[in-house]
């Protein structure tokens, strides 16, 4: 019976020591587990926190490119109306798209208007009959010009100066249409300004001078005629010697300006280069044909002009064009009827040309010389010679006041004559 409570007994302690250790198990399972719970927090602890310097990294970072692109651009907006000054300089000076096509405007219902008032006051010597003096509007023209298709443009410019001045027959300048047959060559069709020289070509909204060259007036009056031009570039061939270069090829009616008075075309050629690395361009220009013989006259009637022009931009602020052109004297003169030259002769030569300088005093003020020289002026016979100096500077955007002073040692005849001392030009365009 002693033995019975032992049993027991020891039965109660195994019972006690099984408990014991099967707590201690729970006890370490639990803390494993909540160690492996505060390792992982601690993990993505670590992530979190590396991140965080990354991204603060990444902040800093992109605030101080930010702020060196900013002084960048400060520096870059300091220098650039220099840089867009001196470039717009070079580009007036040399007029690289000088006698393009209007594929790169489109055509818009809103038209370009140019308007040109001048006072000019001082007649030169023997000019009075020649000289329009006080106030008038040298130019009052409206234009239309781009592209109406892919490949297809048109321009029309009326200008009403003329029809004020009482000669209503010059209201169209120009009204042509052109196909662009490729990036790099286009047909032209209708009446337009002839592509000879640089001179002929420059538009009166940019020039310098208040009007052209004398040679222009007598060679070119009015600038424009009718006819057909195939023009363009090489810049489709691999040749570097050909980059660069423009050509025009075109036959004319040869009426200088009005309708056709001797039913034979007269054909044109001229190439350019623009060498844009020199800053400079260089043309050669050729027109061959036959002109009209007063009534009762026999013997050479032949049309032969030929034209050499450069531009030049020395620096950023100086500038030199030059042109010459020489060939048969002319035998009319502007007029919708054939008016004769008093002093042309059959087989009789002209010759004219001008050397142009311009200094860019500041941003917006130049200063330019013009020596000008035209000989055997087919209504005197004799050579007419002018030296011109003058300052012009832009008003806003779109206007231009300008000053000319001109000594001439006589007067000259034809188309934009100018025949006063002293002229003050103010235009806009818009």
């Amino acid at each position: 019976m002693k033995a019975i409570p032992a049993l027991l007994l020891l039965c109660v302690l195994a019972l006690t020591t099984r408990a014991q250790q099967a707590t201690a198990d729970a006890r370490i399972n639990e803390l494993e587990r909540k160690l492996e719970q505060a390792t992982r927090q601690i993990d993505q602890l670590k992530d979190t926190v590396q991140t965080l310097r990354a991204e603060i990294e990444l902040i800093k970072e992109r605030k101080s490119n930010e702020a060196t692109q900013q002084t960048t651009t400060n520096k870059n907006t300091a220098q650039a109306p220099v840089d867009d000054v001196s470039s717009a300089f070079v580009e007036r000076i040399i007029e690289p798209e000088l006698g393009a096509n209007e594929r790169a405007e489109t055509i818009r219902a809103k038209p370009e208007i140019f308007v040109q008032a001048r006072y000019s006051a001082l007649p030169i010597r023997d000019a009075n009959s020649e000289f329009e003096p006080n106030f008038s509007l040298t130019r009052i023209e409206t234009r239309w010009a781009g592209r109406v298709a892919d490949r297809l443009g048109a321009g029309v410019e009326i200008q009403f100066h003329p029809a004020i001045d009482g000669n209503p027959e010059e209201l169209v300048n120009d009204a042509f249409l052109e196909y662009y047959l490729n990036d790099h060559t286009t047909v032209r069709v209708g009446q337009f300004i002839k592509p000879f020289g640089f001179d002929i070509q420059q538009s009166s909204s940019v020039r310098e001078s208040p009007e052209r060259a004398i040679f222009a007036g007598y060679f070119f009056p009015g600038q424009r005629d009718r006819g057909f031009l195939l023009f363009g570039d090489f810049g489709f061939l691999d040749a570097a010697a050909l980059q660069g270069v423009e050509y025009f090829i075109g036959a004319f009616n040869g009426n200088r300006f009005f309708t056709d008075n001797n039913r034979q075309l007269n054909y044109l050629a001229r190439l350019r280069k623009v060498f844009d690395r020199q800053r400079l361009a260089i043309g050669l220009s050729a027109q061959l044909g036959k002109q009209l013989l007063p009534p009762g006259t026999s013997g050479n009637n032949k049309e032969k002009l030929f034209g050499f022009d450069f531009q030049y931009a020395l620096t950023d602020r100086l500038g030199l064009r030059g042109e010459f052109a020489t060939g048969n004297t002319p035998s009319t003169l502007l007029s919708i009827e054939p008016e004769f030259a008093p002093a042309f002769r059959p087989g009789a030569h002209s010759s004219g040309g001008h050397l142009f300088i311009n200094y860019r005093l500041t941003n917006r003020d130049n200063i330019y010389a013009r020596y000008d020289q035209f000989n055997n002026d087919p209504v005197t016979g004799r050579n007419v010679r002018a030296f011109n100096f003058g300052f012009f500077r832009p008003i806003g955007e779109l206007s231009r006041l300008s000053f000319d002073y001109q000594f001439k040692n006589r007067p000259s005849f034809n188309d934009d004559a100018i025949n006063g001392r002293l002229n003050l030009t103010w235009a806009i365009e818009f």
